[in-house]
């Protein structure tokens, strides 16, 4: 949704009672997936992270009771000493400014051990839905180490949040660069206000705004960051960046968001890294909608064609499937599959707890397929080695040949592709072996083979 009102600079908001805030439950230590006829990971609970992100930490007991007395400053240098064993940072100046800002003070309603957790918080909720969140301090870190961050650089952000990310951007470009950051809801714009100056950053911009149309204000922009999830790149983004500037972004390549590093070179954008992760939809003019279905009783379908073809996959989830043995993919399987067939499904269903009243989401991924035979649709299980078919064979059949082909030719992992974006309309050939992608504002190229 677009504001008819022009952007105005946030304003602090009042803080929250507690009675205000929702419960929030903390999230599973994600599992990693295994080999490519591995069984599938846990369902998760919400759709917008279909891959796991780096798996959380999950404090135990002792280490609680720790954390109880610990003093801020000494839990932020447990998390960084826990993403520098992980793998996760190698940038020294990333890890000073995790040593430097207090996230405790963007989470005012959340204890001082989840605020220093490697764990994401949600803050606010519509509908029952997780909207804004402090996002995970892993990908975090691995997004602004992708933005190759120096002193002195302008810098967007858009997806305000808590103002927790917009503080380490301000603290990574020094007195002499500068951060705008940007969020639709006013809300969440004035409480990121709020956070950044009670933390001490008065020199940061808060915007409350469509991020999607930028703030041309303070362009042109050496790096922009979206710390939300999209599915093609707005104009406004690409104007604003300067020649040679990088934007990274949570891009939804099929199956998952990936954090993608592009450069601005010559027209083009060109990946520089990519990792994959998971994020809160992007909101306004630019939100993906249309890839996302309700089902009548079977919850909910994610796909490129989920609108398309919602109505046909709900009535062939009628009938009683056929059954075959049939391991779930691992991770690269899986984005490969939903980079190579514009028919790839996610389902999500609720399903009772152990007989209680609280309800969990199941994922299931799978293929939509059309053949002579008629539609069709086959799912990996959720919790067994089987595939779930429904309708006609063509679903199972593409399902099958792709296995076999995998068995001798694993797919590439994804931090391992490559991809170009240029702007709509484009009409040269692709590269030899890539997979094209045809969006509303770009045209993107993968190499993943």
């Amino acid at each position: 949704m677009s504001h008819e009102s022009p952007e105005q600079p946030a304003q602090p908001a009042q803080p929250a009672t507690s009675a205000q805030q929702p419960t929030r439950k903390r999230s599973r230590r994600a599992q990693p997936f295994r080999s490519l006829l591995a069984l599938p990971a846990p369902a998760l609970r919400a759709p917008v992270r279909l891959l796991p992100p780096p798996a959380p930490f999950a404090p135990s007991g002792d280490e609680n009771a720790e954390a109880e007395d610990a003093t801020p400053e000494l839990l932020r240098q447990r998390l960084v000493a826990l993403l520098r064993e992980k793998g996760i940072t190698h940038d020294a100046a990333v890890e000073r400014a995790l040593l430097t800002v207090p996230r405790h003070l963007f989470l005012p309603e959340t204890p001082l051990a989840d605020a220093y957790a490697d764990i994401a918080v949600a803050t606010h909720w519509e509908d029952g839905q997780a909207v804004s969140s402090a996002s995970q301090p892993a990908i975090v870190a691995l997004m602004l180490e992708q933005l190759q961050l120096a002193q002195g650089m302008r810098v967007l952000e858009i997806g305000a949040g808590t103002g927790y990310n917009a503080a380490l951007l301000t603290e990574l470009v020094g007195p002499t660069g500068q951060v705008t950051t940007i969020d639709i809801d006013p809300e969440i714009a004035a409480e990121a206000s709020a956070n950044l100056l009670s933390a001490g950053y008065t020199e940061t911009h808060v915007i409350a705004g469509d991020g999607a149309i930028g703030w041309p204000k303070n362009a042109p922009y050496d790096r922009i960051e979206l710390s939300v999830g999209a599915s093609d790149i707005a104009p406004a983004w690409f104007d604003q960046l300067a020649e040679g500037g990088i934007i990274t972004l949570p891009l939804w390549l099929g199956a998952s968001d990936v954090s993608v590093a592009f450069r601005k070179r010559g027209g083009a954008l060109v990946s520089e890294s990519l990792t994959p992760c998971g994020f809160m939809r992007l909101r306004g003019q630019e939100a993906d909608a249309d890839k996302w279905a309700k089902l009548p009783t079977y919850g909910l379908l994610a796909g490129a064609r989920a609108h398309e073809i919602a109505e046909t996959v709900a009535r062939l989830l009628t009938a009683r499937p056929r059954r075959r043995l049939m391991r779930h993919p691992d991770a690269n399987a899986i984005q490969a599959l939903a980079l190579r067939h514009a028919g790839f499904v996610t389902l999500w269903t609720e399903r009772p707890s152990s007989g209680k009243a609280r309800r969990r989401l199941r994922m299931r991924n799978g293929l939509y397929a059309e053949g002579e035979d008629g539609p069709s649709l086959a799912l990996f299980g959720s919790l067994f080695p089987v595939l779930l078919v429904f309708g006609g064979e063509a679903a199972e059949r593409t399902l099958l040949d792709e296995a076999t082909s995998m068995r001798t030719h694993p797919p590439m992992p994804v931090e391992q592709w490559r991809v170009i974006a240029h702007p709509q309309p484009y009409d040269e050939a692709p590269p030899p072996g890539a997979v094209r992608l045809e969006r509303r504002h770009f045209v993107y190229d993968v190499l993943a083979n």
